[in-house]
């Protein structure tokens, strides 16, 4: 009997150690729930604290291109020192009706064509003007006509230069006339209108269009 107890016993002790063996060598948690996955980023942005992806910075602007330097004003393409604008006879509406009438009086006479168109060129008067500033430093515009192969001043008036855009410019009549004005009679103002630095038209009520040309030195080399 004693040796059955002793058996027994024997195997009571080897099943706890067995028991204790098998708790100690199973997993471990990290915690009260274990060590969590990092939360994965992707080359667009960089993980926020509640595990969404950040937004991505956003591009710096491109600067801004520096404004292109204003033009002159039409004033001062006008009163350029020592310019002149002269008569251009084929570029204005007088050129135009005097084709028209001499081709049909003159058909089958080519010289008395050529006589009548220039005659009628002859006939405008207002061969050449300049917007200047006289001794006083007033804007003036002055008209010139051509008389054997000179240059005459014959008309004047001291102006002020009114509303203008780059090819435009209204121009006022104050006062101080001086001569027969050959354009413009009757008229406080008119506008000037540019094709460039070197050409501009005039709309008058008389003569119709009428355009002219720059020329420097014209007038004080005449």
């Amino acid at each position: 009997m004693a040796s059955h107890f002793r058996s027994h016993a024997l195997r009571v002790a080897a099943l706890s150690a067995l028991t204790w063996l098998a708790a100690g060598c199973g997993p471990r948690a990290s915690g009260a729930e274990g060590a969590k996955a990092p939360v994965e980023t992707s080359a667009a942005g960089s993980a926020a604290p509640n595990g969404t992806t950040a937004p991505e910075a956003a591009a710096p602007a491109a600067p801004e291109a520096p404004p292109e330097p204003a033009g002159p004003l039409a004033s001062e393409i006008l009163s350029v020192p020592d310019k002149a604008w002269v008569f251009s006879f084929e570029g204005s509406a007088a050129h135009e009706k005097a084709k028209s009438s001499c081709d049909e009086r003159f058909k089958d006479d080519p010289a008395g064509r050529a006589r009548c168109i220039s005659k009628a060129r002859d006939a405008f008067t207002a061969d050449a003007m300049e917007f200047t500033r006289d001794a006083s430093g007033h804007d003036v515009w002055v008209i010139y006509r051509t008389k054997s192969n000179r240059l005459v001043q014959v008309y004047s008036v001291q102006i002020e230069y009114g509303e203008q855009a780059k090819d435009s410019v209204s121009i006022k009549k104050l006062g101080r006339e001086k001569g027969t004005p050959l354009l413009f009679s009757g008229v406080s103002e008119f506008k000037v209108k540019l094709g460039g630095e070197y050409s501009l038209e005039l709309e008058d009520a008389q003569h119709g269009l009428l355009a002219y040309d720059a020329r420097l030195g014209f007038i004080s080399g005449k």
